[in-house]
């Protein structure tokens, strides 16, 4: 299903936009299917179980390509198909291109995201074998934790590399554009190079994940169901002291929903970062007609912040229950949650979409 409206949403937008209509909703359905990597992956309800059984690396390893490589194969035939309407505008020689940049971006999907991915969770492994050693060498007389750990935390981790290089691949496609219009071959090679980075990723992973895959289940799973909470709340941000001054009563729940959205949903982040990125791109590029690519982004950051506000009144972020017994007004608690997400909003969105308006 999810694949179908992909499909009806950029062939709408390539019959409104031509060529740039369906580069932007190709990138933002590949967009998506970057981001879902992990959870094919680690974030997944089965993985604490998973880690406790006797399955080998090889065999979890092999599970978790197949899921990538099949949601990968999914949006690509989504995007593929909403290339049809651009037969109508153009030769069917510059649709064949559009599905070559489709074809290369599901490669890196299937291939080179979930190889970023592994190595995210592989340097959370390291850092949590890093932690027990040092606990077990040094006993009673071992330093908290969270003076062990170097700056940041895990689960940022998780999500600021695949966004990194989510936004790297999309800065790539979109110097490429012009070679789905007729320009010269410059394009085809840089879509070549990317391709060719997503195959030695992959075999890169295939050799080093396999033995560790269990571990980053574990960790990974640890890590999501909060069991190392205190390791991973770390102080809020200069950004997030300055709302809180500028708050009030709401600072206090504002504080806790900050450190809880950062830790609980470091992709919130990585999403966000991504946007900033395209815009920041669309800003400096200088398209001839930029409206697809501000669309295609603030909308679907728009439809993401709809989703981050309802995870902001659940748990584990809200306990109702246990917010209802605290001496906290709930106007307050509400206050906090806009605030949280109007920052986040203005930050990813808003200063870069203005950026990119004022430049085209």
């Amino acid at each position: 299903m999810a694949a179908a409206v992909q499909a009806v949403v950029v062939a709408a937008l390539a019959w409104a936009g031509g060529s740039h209509g369906w580069l932007a909703g190709a990138l933002a359905a590949m967009a998506f299917a970057f981001m879902r990597v992990p959870f094919h992956i680690y974030w997944r309800p089965d993985a604490a179980l998973l880690a406790q059984l006797p399955i080998p690396g090889d065999v979890l390893l092999a599970a978790a390509m197949r899921r990538c490589i099949r949601a990968a194969a999914a949006t690509t035939i989504a995007c593929a198909i909403g290339a049809a309407p651009l037969l109508l505008a153009m030769p069917a020689a510059l649709v064949v291109r559009h599905v070559v940049l489709a074809a290369v971006l599901g490669l890196t999907a299937a291939l080179l995201m979930p190889a970023v991915a592994l190595w995210s969770a592989m340097l959370v492994v390291a850092e949590r074998t890093v932690l027990r050693v040092a606990a077990s060498v040094a006993g009673a007389n071992t330093p908290r934790p969270d003076a062990l750990r170097p700056p940041g935390s895990a689960s940022a981790v998780l999500g600021a590399l695949p966004g990194f290089a989510s936004a790297v691949v999309i800065v790539a496609v979109i110097l490429a554009a012009s070679w789905l219009t007729g320009g010269d071959v410059t394009g085809l090679a840089v879509l070549g190079a990317v391709a060719a980075a997503s195959v030695v990723a992959y075999l890169g992973a295939r050799v080093t994940a396999p033995r560790k895959m269990d571990a980053i289940l574990r960790d990974v799973s640890a890590l999501d169901r909060q069991r190392l909470a205190k390791l991973e709340i770390d102080p809020p941000t200069r950004i997030e002291r300055v709302v809180a001054h500028l708050l009030g009563d709401a600072a206090l729940p504002y504080g806790k929903d900050a450190r809880l959205m950062r830790r609980r949903y470091p992709m919130a982040f990585a999403l966000g970062v991504l946007a900033f990125i395209v815009l920041a791109i669309v800003g400096l590029a200088r398209p001839d007609d930029p409206w697809p690519w501000l669309v295609a982004v603030v909308a679907g950051g728009t439809l993401y912040g709809g989703a981050l506000a309802n995870r902001l009144r659940h748990p584990p972020i809200e306990l109702p229950r246990l917010s209802a017994t605290l001496p906290i007004d709930p106007r307050s608690r509400t206050l906090a949650k806009v605030a949280w997400l109007v920052t986040w909003a203005t930050l990813y969105l808003a200063i870069p979409a203005a950026f990119a308006l004022l430049r085209s």
